[in-house]
């Protein structure tokens, strides 16, 4: 059951990770977990509680399955109570939620607190010192802090990038360069290799608008997000105006004047 508690859990970041940016995400999913330990509690373990002190009032031998069940979900519970606090409090650690492997990392984040919990409790109900859980969780912070830092190691030769037939399309489409000039000027302080908007460490989902190469190849998110809505910038920090919003619309349909739109969108 906790294997596939832990499966589930990291399927669930992933797919927050589809869907929200990375700082949402982890904080998502740390609601999530809390909602399956609050869950525990009150559909679990305090209904056996219930069940075990009623048969105890009434004379009768409780079932030992009710505290079995109920242990068991306990034990969830204090697995998971490090890794919600981590999430809880991830969105103030850009090296945690602005890595493309947000998902990937809380499963790490979920896996050493299976580790640090272990040990403490095998310490505290004197069974024994699992001296494997420190290296085994050095191991893991050692993983997740690589992968954090991944794109630091990563050297990228912005200029060796050939363009698709699609990007070469939204490159020439009539509009381009006001566009270009429009994305740069709002989008690119917090979407660059090196963000320079205060707070932003990493740029959101690493998605990166430069140039040609980058905001060509975001044309779809960049006319969904700023275009056919508001969403982007956040709270319009940046002051886009809506006859750039238009002109981002008509570039994008020039471009894809001929292209069905689930392609445009891709």
């Amino acid at each position: 059951l906790m294997v596939l508690l832990f499966i589930l859990l990291v399927a669930m970041a992933w797919g927050y990770d589809q869907i929200f940016t990375g700082r949402a995400a982890l904080l998502h999913l740390g609601a999530f977990t809390a909602t399956i330990m609050s869950a525990n509690v009150f559909f679990i373990i305090m209904p056996n509680q219930r069940i075990v002190v009623a048969d105890l009032q009434a004379g009768r031998s409780p079932d030992a399955k009710y505290g079995k069940i109920a242990k068991l979900r306990s034990t969830h519970n204090n697995y998971l109570t490090l890794p919600v606090i981590f999430l809880m409090l991830s969105n103030h650690y850009p090296l945690a939620f602005a890595s493309q492997y947000n998902w990937l990392i809380a499963g790490l984040v979920f896996l050493m607190g299976v580790t640090i919990r272990h040990y403490f409790n095998t310490r505290h109900a004197r069974a024994g010192n699992p001296t494997w859980t420190w290296p085994a969780t050095v191991i893991l912070f050692i993983c997740v802090i690589w992968l954090s830092g991944l794109p630091l190691w990563q050297d990228e030769d912005l200029d060796s990038r050939g363009m698709s037939e699609q990007q070469t399309l939204f490159a020439n489409a009539d509009g381009y360069a006001a566009v270009h000039d429009i994305v740069v000027g709002r989008c690119s302080m917090c979407h660059a290799r090196e963000p320079v908007y205060d707070g932003i460490r990493r740029a959101p989902k690493h998605i990166y608008l430069e140039t040609e190469f980058d905001i060509t190849a975001e044309a779809g998110a960049v006319f969904l997000q700023s275009a056919a809505s508001h969403a982007m910038p956040p709270a319009n920090v940046t002051s886009m105006e809506e006859g750039e919003r238009a002109q981002i619309r008509r570039w994008f349909r020039n471009a894809t004047e001929h292209m069905p739109l689930r392609v445009a969108l891709q």
